[in-house]
């Protein structure tokens, strides 16, 4: 257990390093040490992998698999994206980014799926430029799910007229890690789901416990409201920097229903409520709002079919985290992540003996 935590703790001083050349701010930097500190206490629990082989390094064993029974090669096309709202009792302001599609491969274990895809761009001069990073593991019955992204660039659409504008100088990141206790998990995983190599045959059922640590900022140079709605939101709105900060705890359902021929369908829901740190700057005044409170919702569905050798699925997830500025002003972080798979396992089961 030593090695583990000394080998998560290398990995966290990582993507520490990382995060700190994409430019999150001060206190952002304190907070995802706090954010991976943690993540390594929650993981640092006894962890059951089945394995043929056994080994002495806990990262290797949690991350390889040596039977190739358990091995699949994929082609892929996917949908990412993080956008944001901001809204009064009159107007609703929505920043989406460009380019959402992409296309990929990848290999896939019973234990870890590693999927690379490349976003596919248009010829138009106005383009997000992002770093996206999800991934998620299941622990006997805890389920972890993580995510950073970074995004500079959004298309600005307004409620008011059907008018929108480019604003490349918007970036926005987004981090955080979901977390769930299952108390009737049995062998269901939608990661193994995705992975097209799960034998389960029965429909299963379970609640869950857990929470969720979120970590949000924006920032532009200059105010994020376009000017000429200037008269519909308040000098609280036209921020040029804000970030959040959040905890809190969440509880949530997870489903596996088996259809017929070989189809099978998954669903996942959970809703959270938690405590929040913010902090805004305007052109003119810098506040904190004063209402803490944060709302996170969070679904992800599944639908797939399992040959002996090939397999597809395909999934959607969605969630949203929302807050209040004050003021009369409200924000909404929301995040999207879909994928089309075809895969092929590299060595079939054996047939079973009649």
């Amino acid at each position: 257990m030593a090695k583990f935590c000394n080998s998560f703790e290398r990995l966290a001083h990582f993507i520490y390093r990382i995060k700190m050349e994409v430019g999150i701010s001060t206190k952002g930097k304190l907070f995802l040490l706090l954010f991976f500190l943690i993540g390594s206490l929650c993981w640092s629990q006894d962890i059951d992998i089945n394995d043929s082989t056994k080994t002495t390094n806990p990262i290797e064993s949690l991350l390889i698999d040596r039977d190739l029974r358990n091995w699949s090669v994929r082609l892929l096309g996917n949908v990412k994206g993080q956008w944001f709202r901001l809204s009064n009792d009159n107007a609703r302001l929505s920043y989406i980014p460009n380019n959402l599609f992409g296309i990929g491969v990848g290999v896939a274990t019973r234990k870890l799926i590693l999927d690379i895809a490349f976003n596919l761009k248009d010829k138009s001069t106005e383009k997000t430029y992002r770093f996206d990073l999800r991934g998620g593991f299941l622990a006997k019955s805890n389920v972890f799910d993580f995510y950073f992204q970074r995004y500079r660039g959004f298309n600005i659409e307004n409620s008011i007229n059907d008018t929108s504008i480019f604003r490349d100088d918007i970036v926005s990141i987004a981090l955080g890690i979901d977390y769930l206790y299952l108390f009737n998990s049995g062998e269901y995983s939608l990661n193994l789901m995705r992975s097209g190599l799960s034998d389960q045959k029965q429909s299963s059922f379970s609640f869950g416990l857990g929470g969720f640590i979120v970590y949000n900022q924006i920032n532009a140079d200059s105010s994020i409201v376009p000017q000429e709605l200037y008269p519909i939101f308040n000098e609280q709105a036209r921020i040029i920097d804000f970030t959040n900060y959040g905890i809190g705890i969440a509880g949530g359902v997870v489903s596996l229903i088996r259809l017929p021929s070989d189809f099978y369908f998954g669903i996942s829901a959970r809703a959270g409520i938690g405590l929040t740190i913010k902090n805004a700057e305007t052109e003119a005044v810098s506040f904190s709002p004063g209402n803490p409170m944060i709302y996170k919702l969070k679904a992800t569905a599944l639908f797939g079919y399992k040959w002996r050798r090939f397999y597809s699925n395909i999934s959607l997830g969605a969630s949203t985290n929302r807050s209040s500025l004050g003021y009369g002003n409200n924000s909404a972080f929301n995040l999207l992540d879909g994928k089309f798979v075809v895969g092929y396992r590299i060595k079939a089961n054996k047939k079973p003996v009649n």
